[in-house]
């Protein structure tokens, strides 16, 4: 799968646009600053924030000003809410097809759906409780310590 690519940087993506939001006092913040600055394709920009505006995450205005705000605090949005908004549905594809019929391989797959299910409850549990505030308060403490 390749959301963890584009998951790290919906969030860096995100994170960028709350510091620039904040040095521009709060002005649209263009793709190509955030595509240059970030060092990711343009396209691959402009397809990540399709999907956060989609979940309303940012908010998009076209035209010279135009550009991508976050439509609401740091704060207030979690990771669960980048990863939801990129991946529409369950971490593991659990469909499991075996040309043997056999009672075990039916209970094989129930036991491994159960843990994977089990793991990506726990995935979105934690990503629940992080916020870009979170985040972002943890890279200015790092940024400190050197």
């Amino acid at each position: 799968m390749a959301y963890s690519t584009e998951f790290s940087r919906a969030i860096t993506i995100g994170i960028l646009i709350n510091i620039k939001m904040e040095e521009f006092g709060f002005e649209y913040v263009s793709t190509k600053v955030l595509a240059k600055q970030l060092k990711i394709p343009a396209p691959t920009v402009v397809r990540i924030l399709k999907s956060l505006n989609a979940a309303g995450i940012t908010t998009t205005k076209e035209g010279s000003k135009g550009g991508v705000l976050l439509a609401k605090p740091i704060a207030k949005i979690t990771l669960l809410d980048i990863f939801l908004a990129l991946e529409h549905g369950h971490l593991f594809k659990t469909e499991i097809d075996f040309i043997v019929e056999d009672s075990r391989i039916e209970q094989f797959k129930e036991v491994l759906m159960g843990r994977m299910q089990d793991a990506e409850d726990a995935m979105k549990q934690s990503l629940a409780k992080t916020t870009l505030a979170d985040i972002a308060k943890d890279i200015v403490a790092a940024v400190y310590e050197k």
